[in-house]
Formats: structure tokens, sequence, C-alpha cells
């Protein structure tokens, strides 16, 4: 069989499984989630860090006790929360926090800030648990955490793919003085032992499982039986599959880079007053677009686009927003905020449904001229819209 032949094989066994697992996902009524429906599916502080904190809270509403908090210890090498002292940590006194608050920030001392879980025993000793769903590394932020009760704490950095930051993380030696687990293997592997665990408490079991599926959602993973069945055209066809894996990832680039000029180009022609660039490569977090002005450089205020890689905020979901890096901008109203920095935004759709350059039926909707040419106009129409609706908060 031709090389291009074998390729074609694997696509179409690959094509199968994917297929099967969209139909197990109906079978099982698995698309109704109701993290999803409420828009809570990339909210760090509201559904991620307090969901995993409750499950980890041997006081938590679970009424379980430390059970959950054990399993989630047991993912870690034996001895990894052992103290100085050789004391191990106490799960059964253990209590949780969340957006746990620790000073304010010194980054000549590289301490302060607010951990996102922090669980500690009665003895004093902590785990800080920093959840990275859809969040930048902020600078020492993992030194500033591994200073706080810095003799009797360890610091976990729970992440969605990315490893963090050496401005983060310094010099401080993973694996020893900070711990990596991700959501698509450690934190999947906890929430099925816990939905083992809660087998005899149904209400309970399935908000685990729907959480779960939600991480499977945002992490792209597939079920078990279909990951193996996947690894294993994988590994016997290993040749192949790096060659489509490759021209996977410079096809996908290439599309996106088309969009995010494209709509660049129409935003030039469209837009007035503003210096429209474009900033990070499109294979980077938070790939955008940003409008420059003699005002909103003084407020340091500008509208900004993003983002285009499908890695950011909002998983990923493209919006046009309002960034206001020193909170100059005298809000009279109450806006859609994403955080700090981004005051207002608005998520951009195609067909009614929000745009994500990860899915795949979005980017097969763009992969011709003309295909491209009429959902860029679309969404610079959208874009065009918000600007004209709130361009008085920034030129006024």
């Amino acid at each position: 069989m031709a090389v291009v032949g074998r390729e074609k094989d694997i696509l179409e066994k690959v094509k199968m499984i994917v297929s099967h697992h969209k139909q197990l996902t109906k079978a099982k009524g698995e698309l109704f989630n109701i993290y999803s429906i409420l828009n809570l599916k990339t909210k760090e502080v509201r559904t991620h860090s307090a969901f995993i904190a409750e499950l980890l809270n041997p006081k938590g509403t679970h009424l379980m006790g430390a059970v959950f908090l054990e399993a989630f210890i047991n993912l870690f090498p034996e001895n990894t929360f052992v103290t100085k002292n050789n004391d191990t940590f106490n799960i059964e006194s253990a209590t949780v926090f969340v957006e746990h608050f620790v000073g304010r920030i010194d980054k000549n001392k590289k301490t302060g800030g607010r951990i996102d879980i922090v669980i500690q025993d009665g003895n004093g000793y902590t785990i800080s648990i920093e959840n990275k769903i859809d969040a930048p590394d902020q600078e020492f932020q993992i030194e500033r955490y591994y200073n706080y009760n810095k003799s009797k704490n360890k610091v976990v950095y729970l992440t969605s793919g990315e490893e963090p930051l050496e401005t983060s993380s310094g010099k401080l030696v993973y694996d020893k003085d900070f711990f990596v687990i991700s959501y698509q293997t450690e934190i999947i592997n906890w929430l099925e032992t816990c939905q083992t665990i809660a087998s005899d408490q149904p209400i309970l079991r399935e908000s685990i499982k729907q959480y779960k599926i939600l991480i499977q959602k945002i992490t792209n993973t597939l079920g078990d039986k279909q990951d193996k069945e996947l690894k294993s055209i994988v590994i016997e066809n290993l040749e192949e599959a790096s060659l489509i894996a490759s021209k996977y990832n410079l096809v996908v680039k290439n599309i996106r880079n088309d969009f995010r000029n494209k709509i660049t180009e129409l935003l030039n022609v469209e837009v007035k007053g503003y210096s429209i660039s474009k900033r990070n490569d499109i294979s980077k977090k938070y790939a955008s677009i940003w409008f420059d002005s003699e005002k909103s450089n003084i407020k340091q205020a500008w509208f900004g686009v993003e983002t285009f890689s499908g890695n950011g905020h909002l998983g990923g979901e493209l919006f046009i927003g309002i960034y206001n890096a020193n909170s100059s901008l005298n809000l009279e109203k109450e806006y859609v905020r994403l955080n700090k920095g981004w005051v207002h935004h608005e998520v951009l759709t195609h067909d009614t449904i929000k745009i994500n350059v990860t899915d795949s039926v979005f980017l097969k909707s763009i992969n011709t001229y003309e295909k491209l040419e009429a959902v860029a106009k679309n969404v610079v129409e959208q874009i065009v819209f918000f600007i004209e609706e709130h361009n008085h908060l920034i030129e006024e």
C-alpha cells in the first residue's frame, strides 16, 4: 500500500473512533451538561476551583469525609506530602479554602497573592494548589506560593496542558519544590475514582460524572475504550501518524492565520481612528488583534479581539472586549467583566454558535476563500458594532 493510502486508511479508522465516541455520548445523554448550559465551563473560581475544593474538603456537603482528599493525595508519589519532620499530612483534620489571601503581593520578597485552593491540616501543614484552567501565569506566582507557610507547604500546579513559565517558577525545581498535574490525566483519573467511591450516592455520583464529562470536553479527551483504540492505531502506524500530525498542525495554523489576516484586512477598511495590529504569533496563547489610538494609550484602555489560537480566556472562545490596564475607565453601568483587565467583553458568533478556532466544524466552515470571506465579514460586523457602541468609553 502506498504511503498516502496508509495515511488515508489511518484517518478513516480514527474517523470511525471519533464517530463512535459521539454516538455513545449522545446515547448516554452526555450532551446535556449543566456546566456548559450555564456557561460555567471555563470559570476558574466559580466552577473548577469551587467543585474540586468541595470534593477535597473532608467537611464538605458530600458528607463522605476525607475519602476524596485521600484519593487526591494518592495521585502523587509516596511521601510527596511527608514533612521535613517525617510527619504525614493529616487528612482527617484538613480544612479547605478557595481563593485564599496570603498577603499583598511583594515582588521583591516574592510573597503574597490569592491561592486558588489551600488545604490545611490541624498541624498547620498546607497544600497550595494553583489552578490553571484559563488564566496566564503571573510573575513569580509559583515562587510566591512556595514562600507561603514555607517550611510546612507543598505547591501543586494544576494545568490544562501547559507547564508553568520560568517567570512564575523561577529557579524552583520541578517535582521537588512544586508538583505538576493535569486535568487530562490525573484529574480525570481522580474523578473516576471519586465516582467509584460515591457509587451508592446517586446525586453525588452523577454530579461528579457531569464534571468529569466537562473536563473531557474541555481537554478533548476520549472515553477509555476509544482512547485505547486510538493509541493502538498510532502505535501500529507511528511514521504515518507523525506525518499526519505535522501536516495537521500546519494546515490548522494556516487556516487560523488566514482568518485573522482577513479580519484585520477588513477592519482596516471599516474602523477609522485606530491603528490596528496583530499581537502574538497565531500558535501562541492570546493571539489577538489590538486597536491603538492616542487616547486609548493615555487611558491605558484598548479594544481587543482574541484568541485566534484557540488558547486563552473562555476556553479559547473568540471575543471582542475592552482591556483596561489601570482601572481608569469610569464605567457608568455593570459590564460583562472577564477578569481584572478585561472589563467588558462579548463573544463572537457564527450562525449563532460561539466561535472557537479549535472547533473542527468551524475550521471547515472557513477552509475556502469564499467561506472565509463570508464568515470574516460577519465577524467584522459584530466587532464594528461593539466598538461603535462603546467607543465613548475610550475616546471621550
